[in-house]
Order: C-alpha cells, then structure tokens, then sequence
C-alpha cells in the first residue's frame, strides 16, 4: 500500500472514525469540519451542555451547534430538522442510542453491494469501534475498541413495566440488541457511562492524535475539484478565505444531506438538475436520490406520582424492535423515553410532565429526495408504509393500556381511531398530522454497480465516473438500517478504511 495524501471533509459519526484508521494504516489524513472545534470534549462539552447524554438540547433546530434545514415531509407538510455541527457531528449532541443494524439490515445491503457488505464481513469492523461494558469481549462483542457501550435502565420501574408488556403483547425478550439474535424487547446499548455522552470526537481523540491527524474545524468545502475526471483537491473557505487544497485522494463523510449536495455542486450528479455554471464530472442520477429515514410518531402519556426516577441517567433505555411480518408487513420499533420529555429536550433535569412512547417505521419502502434547495422525505409515499404506521399505532396503544402498563400510566394521548376497527381515514389524518421524522437518514450516494443508474458508488466507496473520490457516511446504504443510525455511522468510517486498507 502506497500512503496518501487523503483529504476526508466531515468529522462527524463517519469521518473521525476513518481519519483515525487510515491514519493508522500510514496516510497522511487531512480532517476537515465546518463547525467549530472543541465543543465536543473536556470542559467545552459542559459549557455547552453536551456532556451529559440524556439531553438533546443542544441538538435542536436553529442552535448554536447545529445546521439547521428545510424540509417537507410529505407533499404540502413543511418541517425543520437539525444536524450536528461540530466536532462529532450529530454523535456530539444526540441522545446516544448506539444499536448496531440487525443481520437482516445487512443481508439486504449485501443483496445491492456484494458480500463485503455482509453481516460476517462486517462483524470485525463492529467488535473493533466498540467496548462493551455489558458483554465483554466475545466473539460478537468487543472490549478494547474507542467507544463505551452500556446500558441503562435495569433497575428503572417504568422501563422494565414497559419491557414486561411488551413481552406480554407478544415481544420476544432480547437481552442483547447488538447481538445478532432475533428482534423483540430489551435494553438500548448507549454509547454513554452514567451521563456521561461518548461521541467520536470524544471516543475516537486518543487514536487521532496517535496517528497525527491534521484536523481543521471552521472550514467550510466548497467544491471538489477536478483535472478532468481525476479528483485534485477541494476549494475551501476558512474565515472569508477562500483557498485550494490539494490531495490524492478526497472522501465526502459529511452525511446524507450534504455530501449528495457537495457532489452536486463539484459536477457529479444528474446533468439536467446541476446549476448552469456547473461543469459536468459524471454522470450520476441517483445523486440526491433514495433519501431513505425512518418515519416517526410520538404517543404522550402521563405518568402516575412517583414512578419516574430523576436519577435515571438515560433519556430513552429500552425498545421493541418488531420484526415484519409480526405485526405489519414493514418492521416497526417502539422505542421508550423513560424521562419527561421536557426534561430532554430543555436539558433541565428537574423538568416533569408527560413521557414519549415513539412509533417508528423501521423499514420504510418510501424515498425522498435531497437537492439544494429542500430535503424531501417523501414520507408516506407508499401505502404500505401507511397500512404499517397504523398497525403500529394500534400496538403502542395496546401496551400502554396493558395490564403492566396501568401501574405507571396515569393517562395517555391514545387516538380515538386506534380503538376503532375500521377507521383507516381518521387514522391516515392523524398520522398524517403527528408525523415526524427519526433523523436517520440515509441512501443519497448509495452503493452499486457502474451500470445501476441509481448507484453512486462502488462497494469501496469509490464514486463512479470520477477518480480519487469516494463517499463514506450512511449516504452509502441502500436503505436506512432498522434501528438507529449513530453506530451504523461509525461502522461506516471503520468499514471503509478497512476496505481501503485491502486494496
């Protein structure tokens, strides 16, 4: 392997992972971040609130530590989103909900990609990021990787309630979420210890400065540039200084919203949808295209005097995870917020009020879109993914009015409709006006073959019809994996400097 100048733009979930690894393999790694530095680590993450995990409010539209975005959900039904901006990215400010895809997630990525994208070629990769507190070092888990790993909730009375009526409703108990096993009920892995938030500019610091990464925050990538269709360098401004910087090679990690957009913007995408004043590189349609996330609902509900513990150091600490077929024709996940919302969302810790159960729609066959101007969900796009919504509906009503339930449930915000057994136009209204969206988007610059015209990339990450360029975020997948994104990010970064490695 001849070392290289590599230029990675983004260091967020994906980014830092591979700066740090191909750092280790002997390249010169280039780390570039529009957001600013050291917001993610030591006393820069208290001042901002970021230290502790069970808070999401520093990741909020329009804040000081995020880009925030428009966004229709569906046609007519405009939304706000925000993304991490900073060291860190949205592992930083998120709620460290760190499941790793399920086996099945990667067999259907594998279908697309080839084997290398299998569930045993990627099993290395996810027993290296990870230092399981829990489980050890075993032959599915890890014990010396950057990360921390644990669980929380084992002795809180509202999330084993909950876990006791999910399994009472028909949920397979799964002790180990990130163990390869059968979808059911059981505690989420976090990539927290106690409250304290272990995101990759944290976990993954020792290994950048081990391997001498060069990392610049506040520069914002303008543009790949080519000398034909062999990629040079990108153009960057720094502080109202717009310079060039050269590279053997440059990998976009900068997430499914920017990088599809940056590949735009250098001339790499569908010809007819780029600006005027952009030069054609390659001709790649399913640039933007394929935005694949996970729809979302929220059921409040109240909780009785005295159930809810304000030491509880996780905000959500457990999930049913039910596999399709189970109960719709699309997976679903119930995911439990075991904290106030209000709480969560303000990062006052004293907060009270109502808790979230979350409807999720974990494999949705509707896409979207993502160009400059506007992401586009596309939610609800496909019947089936609505008939699912409803389905899954029903069962969160069903276990919050279980009998396990009842003794930590004062009232819930349960739809009338849900009770109903024909009442699809009330629920497709409701839904329609509840929706909201889970942040894990994924599928913009996805992986295929050259001659798939909705593929971006090869399995390396390697872009089409350019040289020297290659993606690696969760822009690569062909659909967004079944449980959360955070893990799937990191295990990105590592796949792909592990694949570079074998070339």
């Amino acid at each position: 392997m001849t070392p290289r100048r590599i230029v990675v733009v983004g260091a967020g979930g994906s980014g830092i992972p591979l700066a740090a690894r191909l750092a280790q393999h002997g390249h010169e790694v280039v780390l570039l971040e529009a957001g600013p530095a050291g917001a993610a680590s030591g006393d820069a993450a208290a001042a901002h609130g970021l230290e502790h995990a069970w808070t999401v409010s520093e990741g909020l539209p329009d804040g000081a530590l995020t880009w925030t975005y428009d966004a229709e959900l569906f046609a007519g039904r405009p939304w706000r989103i925000a993304r991490g901006r900073l060291l860190g990215g949205s592992t930083s400010v998120n709620g460290a909900y760190f499941q790793r895809p399920h086996p099945d997630d990667f067999a259907g990525w594998a279908a697309v990609a080839g084997a290398e994208w299998s569930y045993d070629a990627c099993l290395p990769a996810l027993r290296r990021l990870e230092n399981d507190r829990d489980f050890g070092d075993d032959t599915v888990h890890g014990a010396e990787g950057p990360v921390p790993v644990a669980r929380a909730g084992a002795s809180d009375r509202v999330t084993q309630t909950f876990l006791a009526a999910a399994v009472e409703a028909g949920a397979l108990p799964e002790p180990d979420k990130n163990g390869g096993g059968p979808s059911g009920a059981g505690l989420l892995p976090r990539n927290a210890v106690g409250p304290a938030r272990w995101g990759v500019a944290r976990a993954y610091a020792g290994l950048l400065a081990a391997g001498s990464v060069e990392t610049h925050a506040g520069v914002v990538v303008e543009r790949i540039v080519f000398r034909g269709d062999a990629t040079i360098g990108v153009d960057v401004t720094r502080a109202g200084e717009t310079s060039f910087l050269a590279a053997d090679e440059v990998i976009l990690s900068a997430g499914a919203i920017e990088t599809p957009r940056l590949l735009q913007r250098s001339g790499i995408g569908d010809a007819s949808a780029l600006s005027a004043d952009t030069k054609l590189v390659a001709e790649r349609p399913g640039v933007g295209r394929g935005l694949s996330d996970h729809a979302a609902l929220d059921i409040a509900w109240e909780p009785r005097p005295g159930v809810v513990s304000p030491e509880l150091d996780a905000a959500w600490t457990a999930a049913w995870n039910v596999p399709a077929g189970q109960v719709a024709d699309a997976a679903i996940e119930l995911l439990l917020a075991a904290k106030p919302t209000a709480a969560i969302l303000s990062g006052r810790a004293a907060a009270v009020g109502p808790l979230d159960l979350r409807i999720t729609l974990a494999t949705p066959r509707s896409r979207g879109t993502v160009t400059a101007g506007m992401i586009r969900y596309g939610y609800l796009g496909r019947p089936e993914d609505l008939a699912a919504l409803r389905a899954a509906t029903r069962l969160a009503a069903a276990v919050l009015r279980s009998g396990p339930m009842r003794q930590v449930v004062a009232s819930a915000a349960v739809p009338a409709w849900a009770d109903a057994p024909a009442s699809e136009e009330a629920a497709e209204d409701w839904i329609r006006g509840a929706l909201g969206t889970a942040l894990h988007s994924c599928g913009t610059a996805r992986m295929g073959d050259a001659d798939d015209p909705d593929a971006v990339t090869d399995a390396h990450g390697r872009v089409h019809g350019a040289t020297g360029l290659r993606v690696a975020d969760a822009s690569l997948l062909p659909a967004v994996p079944s449980r959360g994104t955070a893990l799937t990010a990191v295990l990105v970064g590592e796949r792909i400097a592990e694949l570079i490695a074998s070339e």
